[in-house]
């Protein structure tokens, strides 16, 4: 039997807007709240159970895998700062991560781009 590559991305992007793709998908997150989503590679059995706009959550290879983010914050206001993790089963257990970002600016008029890799 394969291997299953499974992930979890967590956002805490109160008073940003975000996009996060991997490998080219959209994973449809959004900000303005926090998200957490289970990443799985095309071969899960699940992937065939899920519905049409979760299906890019099947976003994983093994391997190297290409993350892009978009973000902009929105608000003067001050909701901490914007975090995003990844973060495979094994590092969800020993409290480690494959890619992290910390981003607290003041900038509200430019949207930022971010691009980073991560293996499993």
């Amino acid at each position: 039997m394969s291997e299953e590559l499974m992930a979890v991305i967590d956002v805490m992007a109160y008073g940003y807007e975000v996009s996060v793709s991997i490998n080219a998908l959209d994973i449809g997150i959004k900000g303005g709240k926090s998200e957490s989503k289970r990443l799985m590679g095309g071969g899960d059995p699940m992937v065939s159970r899920l519905p049409a706009d979760m299906k890019n959550l099947a976003c994983l290879k093994s391997g190297e895998n290409e993350l892009e983010i978009t973000y902009k914050r929105l608000t003067d206001e001050d909701f901490g700062p914007m975090t995003i993790e990844v973060k495979s089963a094994e590092q969800f257990e020993n409290d480690e991560h494959a890619f992290f970002l910390r981003e607290d600016t003041d900038d509200i008029d430019e949207p930022k781009n971010v691009t980073g890799k991560f293996s499993l």
